[in-house]
């Protein structure tokens, strides 16, 4: 019997993944946030991959304009790209990174923004969405259209250089937080391949 090829997972603008802030198994300290996209309308204001309220962290790509956002101390450090960087209908490959002194932010493999931050990361109670921005009531918001792949959150640096190559699929080790292959779905949970098992909801 033929195996069944990986899937992605696709989203309609009104639709996310769900995860409670409890079964966010990230302790302070370096994070590495990435993956797959491939969008069908990137205009307006549009939520990647979010715990972002006054507090944590998140991917949004905006207008095609693409930034990392780690709150810390008293505000957020940002790195932006540049302009609109992602192309509707094209599979990039997107990484968040904060070290301790810097957050950097990596498209297709190369770093396209950085800026200097440190400090402790403020947490919230606020779930974390893939797919969508999350609102001070927990509430999703400014959604994502298109396709996303290979979710993965570490409580690690993945990447120090300047350029890596990205790895198709992504693995799971002891630093991984949550991986969603996004291979399938049962019932309205998505598979968590990390350690914790912490699976997200459909929501939509």
């Amino acid at each position: 019997v033929a195996s069944k090829p990986p899937g992605v997972l696709v989203l309609d603008g009104r639709s996310c993944l769900r995860l409670d802030s409890g079964d966010v198994a990230l302790p302070n300290g370096p994070i590495t946030l990435e993956c797959w996209c491939n969008g069908d309308d990137f205009s307006g204001r549009r939520g990647m991959v979010t715990k972002t309220e006054s507090s944590e962290f998140g991917i949004f790509c905006s207008d095609g304009v693409l930034d990392f956002s780690v709150y810390l101390g008293k505000g957020y450090v940002t790195a932006r790209s540049d302009g609109a960087v992602l192309k509707p209908g094209k599979w990039h490959h997107v990484a968040g990174v904060f070290d301790g002194k810097e957050v950097r932010l990596y498209l297709d493999g190369d770093v396209i923004a950085r800026t200097p931050g440190s400090g402790r990361r403020r947490s919230n109670r606020l779930p974390l969405l893939i797919g969508a921005d999350v609102d001070r009531s927990g509430n999703a918001t400014s959604y994502f259209t298109g396709k996303l792949d290979d979710v993965r959150l570490s409580k690690s640096v993945r990447y120090t250089k300047d350029s890596f190559k990205p790895a198709a699929k992504h693995k799971a080790d002891k630093n991984t937080v949550l991986l969603l292959d996004c291979d399938r779905m049962v019932g309205p949970w998505a598979i968590d391949r990390s350690p914790t098992k912490s699976h997200p909801t459909r929501v939509g």
